[in-house]
């Protein structure tokens, strides 16, 4: 469960593809781990459809749709956002367990190599993890049903 109702905690915004399985899964999994940041997660046609990222995301500037369906983007209070694999170790560096990971990063060359491989998957995810039929930015999302079992979720 993720611990990040406390008070004075710094909150990020992870803007992600609300249509990509991969997406969906590793959001999933996030809200699943202990983090030292309030985590938002808000998919992109959540944002589409209420017009104006400013509305849920405060001090976002104007949003290129087009550059937040290549890379999922995290926004912190003041407005900065971090792209790709930039936004990941973004997370990363607030996730208990996961925070030795954004040391990496560090390493000259690392950030490059990141960077490729972020481009590399995002390129494919539609291909290798297929998309929903629905986004999960409203109502909630209907993921794959095993025999018996009722998976309604919402964000």
């Amino acid at each position: 469960m993720n611990d990040t109702k406390q008070s004075g905690a710094e909150r990020l915004y992870v803007i992600y593809d609300g249509y990509c399985n991969l997406c969906l899964a590793s959001v999933a999994r996030l809200k699943e781990l202990r983090s030292n940041a309030d985590l938002q997660f808000v998919p992109i046609q959540q944002l589409e459809a209420e017009g104006e990222g400013q509305q849920l995301i405060p001090n976002i500037g104007q949003l290129k749709y087009a550059e937040l369906y290549e890379k999922m983007h995290v926004a912190d209070e003041s407005g900065q956002l971090f792209a790709g694999a930039d936004g990941v170790v973004r997370v990363l560096r607030t996730v208990k367990g996961l925070r030795r990971l954004a040391f990496f990063y560090r390493i000259p060359g690392m950030r490059k190599i990141a960077d490729r491989m972020y481009r590399y998957v995002a390129n494919r995810r539609y291909e290798w993890f297929s998309k929903t039929e629905q986004s999960c930015s409203v109502n909630g999302c209907e993921l794959p049903q095993r025999r018996g079992e009722n998976n309604k979720h919402g964000n």
